[in-house]
């Protein structure tokens, strides 16, 4: 038994290591679960984070060492890292997804913008990472994977009612596609859910990292029969710079939100191209997300360049050259995960008091917005160009006595409201909320 002061010294210690991503100490996030010392100075801890492929991990060690052993009487630290365990997984899920550490949905709400070309890629980074990775495609009507994996024709085995995935240069893959071959899928609605939960449920992947699921372009069915059965740790959104794109990522976000499936961040696919002979960086479509983290509040993933050879994911290396890329983004996926699952972030309160918005942010400070002044300042894709950022919703547009009627907080990041004018596509990140008028 060591002595309480020791103790006290200890958790003293402890509460000066900071997570970075939830700007609070260890002990609060409330990460420490046992500490024991013996009679020899040892110290054991053990440490429950996130995720078990958190990135910090490190960092986190190193840290906690040199802090504990420049107190008197530690000689040695020893550090158990643990993980906390995936929510949601319901008793139907146990078998399968109760082996999977992190379970993430690649979507798109418009098709052609590159969704199943970087999820295969973004599995191959993961798999470079050393990451046990399986990569699942639920497109029923436009399946990619044989294409990316260079296998327009192979056998799928099931063994008891299981389907076991085929592996593609040590990736576990699985796709309608590999099954139909060069078939068309000419499926309606129930067959098209029927299929989807086979390929959820029956897919034998055994233990994995990460599962990486390409869903199909839209809000139709098949997102609605794998939100309803998947236990998601978030949704990535990929879209391009196009106006239209853009339009649709607001769509993605409220669908995704109101399914209560975390929305990770957002990729932004052919971003621009790099001239080979001058080096510069050429914005083909318009640099129409210069703003989108104030538009919506979520983190930009990365910003992906057209690149040559961006179509072949059938080996262990591919896209390995653009490492520099593929890299910063394989770490801030596992980060953002984290913080999804952390139980430390808390939203701000909204309060609606007759025309006035008002936010409590937790910290003692509050914000009173005017609600017409709030549904003019709205800056999605219908009231702002996207392309040259002028208003296009005038001021006078909007009546003195419009009103919210319905609010929906997303996630930690922002609040969509519907208003009396009929305009749903309102998406107001807390920080621009701030700047819109100051805590006071």
């Amino acid at each position: 038994m060591f002595s309480e002061m020791l103790k006290s010294k200890i958790f003293e210690q402890l509460k000066t290591v900071i997570d970075p991503d939830l700007n609070t100490d260890l002990v609060t996030a409330g990460f420490i679960k046992s500490v024991s010392i013996t009679e020899e100075g040892v110290v054991d801890l053990t440490i429950e984070l996130t995720i078990p492929t958190c990135p910090l991990q490190f960092k986190f060690k190193m840290e906690i060492e040199q802090k504990l052993l420049s107190l008197e009487d530690i000689k040695r630290v020893n550090i158990r890292f643990t993980s906390r365990k995936r929510g949601g997984i319901t008793a139907s899920q146990q078998g399968i997804f109760s082996k999977i550490h992190s379970v993430i949905a690649i979507s798109a709400c418009k098709g052609g913008v590159g969704k199943s070309t970087i999820a295969s890629f973004l599995a191959r980074a993961l798999q470079r990472n050393n990451f046990r990775v399986g990569l699942m495609d639920l497109d029923i009507y436009g399946p990619s994977l044989p294409t990316l994996m260079n296998l327009p024709h192979t056998d799928v085995a099931m063994i008891d009612e299981r389907i076991i995935p085929v592996e593609v240069d040590g990736l576990l893959t699985m796709s309608l596609g590999y099954i139909l071959g060069d078939a068309p899928a000419v499926l309606r609605g129930p067959l098209v859910s029927t299929y989807t939960s086979q390929l959820i449920h029956q897919t034998e992947w055994g233990s994995l990292d990460f599962l990486i699921i390409d869903l199909p372009p839209g809000t139709g069915d098949i997102q609605l029969t794998l939100l309803q059965q998947v236990a998601l740790d978030g949704a990535i959104i990929i879209t391009t710079p196009q106006t239209l794109s853009l339009v649709d990522v607001t769509r993605g976000i409220l669908m995704f939100e109101k399914l209560h499936v975390p929305v990770l961040g957002i990729i932004e696919n052919m971003s621009y191209f790099v001239c080979d002979g001058c080096g510069k960086k050429h914005y083909l479509f318009g640099n129409g997300t210069v703003d989108l983290q104030n538009r919506f509040g979520l983190s930009i993933l990365t910003n992906i360049p057209i690149l040559p050879n961006f179509y072949d994911a059938s080996t262990k290396n591919a896209g390995n050259e653009y490492d520099t890329l593929w890299k910063p983004l394989v770490e801030q996926i596992q980060r953002e995960i984290g913080k999804r699952r952390a139980t430390t972030l808390s939203s701000p309160e909204i309060i609606i008091k007759e025309n006035t918005f008002i936010i409590d942010w937790k910290d003692g400070t509050f914000s009173t917005i005017p609600v017409v002044e709030l549904r003019r300042a709205c800056r999605c894709a219908y009231c702002v160009d996207e392309l040259t950022g002028e208003p296009l919703l005038k001021p006078n547009e909007v009546p003195d006595n419009i009103k919210i009627e319905e609010f929906q907080p997303l996630g930690h990041y922002a609040v969509s409201i519907i208003w009396s004018d009929g305009h749903t596509s309102s998406i107001y990140p807390w920080d621009f909320l701030k700047k819109l008028t100051p805590p006071h």
